[in-house]
């Protein structure tokens, strides 16, 4: 297994690549401290991935699985399809995206476009609600979820649109959520948003 700065295993050879929280010396004062995942990640991942709060943490995935067990729900597509949260690295930003096991499928959505990701993360189970929230709005114990290329946090949002509870980033400089739907990014003013419980 890869390890990133900072990690410990739970155990050697563990497929769940369970790591204990670890603190960058002097961090971001706009981030919180950031946690590392032990794993065959992509390199980019080692450098943006932010921690994981409320118990959850986050596991490397691709398209191929297999997929964690306790992963967070995040929404239902029009054919039943579960949804869960996830986020990938899209030209230099972390972006949340759409995880769909039983199609082996992760998009994010990214100037006007959706997205298919072979390599991403998933969210595993921690304490967490989805909460009201409207025009880049974010409530009160948001997760930030990622960040564009400069800086701007990005949330996990969804909301219901043609039949489906999509998820999707919520991009509060411009006032909206961006969802990954049928080809395209589809903007919606009232959504929920992943915050700690």
């Amino acid at each position: 297994a890869a390890f990133f700065w900072g990690i410990t295993l739970a155990g050697s050879r563990s497929p769940l690549w369970f790591a204990r929280p670890t603190k960058i010396p002097q961090p971001s004062l706009s981030w919180p401290p950031w946690t590392m995942l032990a794993g065959n990640g992509p390199a980019e991942f080692a450098q943006t991935q932010f921690v994981a709060v409320g118990g959850g943490c986050w596991q490397h995935c691709n398209v191929g699985g297999p997929f964690p067990a306790n992963m967070v729900r995040a929404g239902v597509d029009a054919d039943g399809s579960v949804i869960f949260a996830g986020r990938a690295f899209h030209e230099g930003e972390m972006i949340p995206a759409k995880v769909i096991p039983s199609k082996n499928e992760a998009y994010i959505c990214f100037g006007g476009e959706e997205i298919l990701k072979e390599d991403f993360e998933v969210l595993r189970a921690g304490d967490f609600v989805w909460e009201f929230a409207s025009n880049g709005v974010v409530p009160e114990g948001a997760i930030k979820i990622g960040a564009t290329a400069d800086g701007e946090p990005l949330y996990m949002g969804r909301a219901l649109h043609c039949g489906t509870q999509t998820p999707g980033k919520v991009h509060s400089s411009h006032g909206c959520l961006y969802i990954p739907f049928d080809g395209a990014e589809v903007s919606l003013p009232e959504y929920e948003v992943l915050c700690l419980k």
